[in-house]
C-alpha cells in the first residue's frame, strides 16, 4: 500500500501558511488579528502565532471570507 495521491494537511498554520489557506495576504491577517477581528489563534512561549486549522475552517465558515 502507497501513499502516492494523499494530500497530508498540517493542523497548525504559521502566520504566512494560515493567510495563504484563507486567501488573504499575511499583513491583512495580522491586522484582522490585531483589531481582535481574525480567526481565533494561539501565541507560543516563543512569541510565535499559530493557528489551528480548525479554527481558520470554522471562521471563513462564519461568513467572514469577504472581511
Amino acid at each position: 500500500m502507497t501513499n502516492e495521491g494523499v494530500k497530508i494537511f498540517k493542523r497548525f498554520y504559521n502566520s504566512s501558511e494560515a493567510a495563504n489557506y484563507i486567501g488573504y495576504s499575511r499583513s491583512h491577517l495580522s491586522n484582522l488579528r490585531m483589531r481582535g477581528e481574525g480567526p481565533k489563534f494561539k501565541k507560543l512561549n516563543s512569541g510565535r502565532i499559530v493557528y489551528d486549522r480548525e479554527w481558520l475552517d470554522e471562521w471563513v465558515k462564519g461568513d467572514h471570507a469577504d472581511d
